[in-house]
């Protein structure tokens, strides 16, 4: 069995944040530390345009996979790199 090697840190945090994370580890009966890793591989897991690809092929896949050209051209315009 490997054993995987962990760091205790310290930060600064919201309260509430802080609060509702407690709650839901609370209510999931596991440890805050788990509960943390666990938003930050989701998070770190996270390629940037991935949500916009996503909402694209659904929007596509919507139509039975024909589009019109003028929902393509938006599509195409669209700046995924944009906040």
């Amino acid at each position: 069995m490997s054993q995987v090697m962990k760091k205790k840190i310290g930060t600064i945090i919201d309260e509430d944040l802080l609060s509702g994370a407690k709650q839901r580890a609370a209510l999931e009966k596991r440890a805050l530390s788990s509960l943390i890793e666990d938003a930050l591989v989701g998070y770190l897991d996270r390629r940037p345009g991935r949500d916009e690809a996503l909402r694209s092929l659904e929007k596509f896949a919507s139509h039975g996979g024909i589009l019109p050209p003028e929902e393509i051209d938006e599509i195409l315009e669209e700046d995924t790199l944009a906040p």
